[in-house]
């Protein structure tokens, strides 16, 4: 994966990594316990703080649970 955004990978998954991007740490899905890794990229560096991140990240996943929807294997975050 190529982006400049922080992101979010499901770990115990197969089909995406990042590895331009650094592990700020995991964040865990209060439903499902799906945990997911966040961080921003190596090159680009945050416009958002890792709590922040997190935060947005965590209005996602419940989002997801709204819409009866799995979650996705990885998530851009928005600065």
């Amino acid at each position: 994966m190529e982006t400049l955004c922080v992101v979010a990978v499901k770990l115990n998954q197969a089909n995406v990594h990042a590895p331009s991007h650094t592990t700020w740490g995991v964040v865990t899905c209060d439903t499902c316990k799906e945990k997911f890794a966040i961080g921003p990229s190596r090159m680009h560096g945050p416009r958002i703080s890792a709590e922040d991140c997190a935060k947005k990240l965590e209005a996602l996943l419940n989002e997801d649970h709204k819409q009866n929807r799995p979650h996705a294997d990885w998530y851009e975050i928005p600065d």
